[in-house]
């Protein structure tokens, strides 16, 4: 009867036959082969070993799928099932491998069962492959819809900068004030257009990390909105201790600091003669804090919770915005891996807080 079997021998997969009792009987040239290479016991996978009762003493994280195994094989062996298979991974110090377990009924002979261990490496690789690739441009997508949000809502206060300028020509006569309102206005929209380029970058750097001089994507924004500013008569304060390079995505980094900006003097107090915001920065090897203060309207206790949720808004009647900045805010700094605090007082202000690690940690380690 083992003669029989002998031909199992030319095929590449691992094979052997268990009888009724699930003892091996018979093991091919690959199952040998590949139990010698990989340190095997034949006192539990070699002729004359129970399988079941190897499948039985598994331990540890391999337990549950060595269970379905067993009761996978015990179904054939009773013929309660024609083919029994399981995906399993198997891998080992140098390599990731998959197999496939396939049991079959022998049909010359209804006492033995036949076990194939296939190894299907190749086509598990090529499926996680396919599976990164789909994952990659969801996350591209996402990270696109977002920049569309983005450069939508950034590009609100630098153009209200510009439209607050052209006001100005309209009824200007000095010749003098003229061109340096034609020259704001034209450096404004240089800035504008750079925003923009930088922000379209993001889609194809989303993984990408920079050294992020800080002081100067502060000052960068700020001529986009001095205008915007002076208009509203407030005062914008920055103090900036960095501390070593910075190193983060410089798009979402340069995205949250516009848009709390932003926020402050959208919710301004024109009530009050003296309107406030400073931003201020702390860096170190590990960390970055980034603050942004203001003495404007403030958030009413039960607001603060919501005011990260898409499309939410404060004063729906008063605001011009549509409630997506702090809520591309809350994405962006999860993005970067940090967190957010907002302390508010309705009449005294708001103060948001965001720290984020400084990613040059990492790469110094690595």
């Amino acid at each position: 009867m083992l003669d029989n079997f002998e031909i199992l021998d030319s095929i590449v997969d691992s094979m052997a036959i268990i009888n009724v009792s699930g003892e091996i009987i018979f093991t091919n040239k690959a199952w040998r082969n590949f139990s010698v290479e990989n340190m095997g016991d034949d006192a539990c996978t070699g002729v004359s070993s129970n399988y079941l009762s190897t499948c039985e003493a598994v331990k540890g994280e391999e337990k549950k799928m060595a269970k379905d195994a067993r009761q996978g094989i015990q179904q054939v062996m009773d013929r309660k099932l024609e083919k029994f298979e399981l995906e399993y991974p198997c891998h080992s110090p140098n390599e990731n491998r998959w197999f496939i377990l396939r049991v079959t009924q022998v049909l010359e002979n209804p006492q033995l069962t036949l076990l194939a261990h296939i190894n299907i490496t190749n086509r598990k690789n090529s499926e996680l492959e396919v599976e990164k690739n789909y994952n990659r441009s969801h996350i591209i997508n996402e990270r696109l819809n977002t920049t569309l949000y983005n450069i939508v809502h950034d590009i609100q206060n630098p153009l209200a900068s510009i439209m607050g300028l052209i006001n100005l020509t309209k009824s200007e006569k000095d010749i003098e004030s003229l061109k340096e309102y034609l020259g704001l206005i034209e450096k404004g929209s240089s800035n504008l257009r750079s925003f923009v380029k930088e922000t379209l970058k993001h889609i194809t750097t989303m993984e990408e990390l920079q050294s992020v001089n800080v002081a100067q994507v502060v000052s960068s924004y700020q001529d986009t909105i001095e205008q915007l500013l002076q208009s509203n008569s407030i005062d914008f304060k920055v103090d900036i201790q960095q501390n070593g390079e910075f190193h983060t995505n410089e798009i979402e980094f340069r995205s949250i600091l516009s848009n709390l900006i932003s926020n402050a003097i959208k919710y301004s107090d024109n009530q009050k003669l003296e309107k406030i915001i400073l931003f201020s920065f702390a860096s170190n090897a590990y960390e970055a804090v980034l603050k942004v203060e203001d003495n404007g309207i403030g958030i009413k206790k039960e607001d603060i919770a919501k005011i990260m949720r898409r499309n939410y808004q404060v004063n729906k009647k008063s605001s011009e915005g549509v409630g997506l900045g702090l809520h591309m805010v809350q994405r962006f700094v999860n993005n970067l891996e940090g967190s957010i605090k907002i302390h508010s007082e309705l009449g005294k202000g708001s103060t948001f807080i965001v720290k984020v690690p400084n990613k040059s940690s990492e790469s110094q380690v690595s």
